[in-house]
């Protein structure tokens, strides 16, 4: 099967990888990518996946992605359309966060990734 449009490159899954790991230890991202430390510390020096290591990464890859985004709190996910749209006047501004969200939803949707759910209540927030 030809990969997806939107799929992750290899040098992708690498940066996401080695930035998991210098946050965690090269054990734990090796756990919870589910390869061996040795593995992964091959990989991240720039060796070829095998095709079942590769399907591990981007499994693991696809779950970090969507915990992060899930993770983002209304409020947050709000403050940083407000600074994005804050130089414009009040009803222009407001205009601008919905098709934002609008935006940012449909590419969801297109891409059959999950929908964060503070997507809900931003619009909510300016719908009123």
């Amino acid at each position: 099967m030809p990969p997806r449009k939107d799929d992750a490159s290899v040098e992708t899954l690498r940066e996401a990888a080695r930035t998991f790991m210098d946050a965690t230890s090269l054990r734990q991202a090796a756990r919870d990518i589910g390869m061996s430390p040795t593995g992964l510390r091959g990989f991240l020096d720039g060796a070829a996946p095998y095709v079942k290591t590769e399907r591990k990464l981007r499994a693991w890859y696809l779950r970090e992605a969507q915990r992060q985004v899930q993770a983002v709190s209304p409020e947050a996910a709000n403050n940083a359309l407000r600074l994005l749209v804050g130089h414009f006047a009040a009803g222009f501004a407001r205009e601008t966060t919905l098709e934002l969200v609008d935006v940012l939803e449909r590419r969801c949707v297109d891409s059959q990734t999950p929908v964060p759910a503070w997507i809900a209540e931003v619009r909510g927030w300016y719908s009123e």
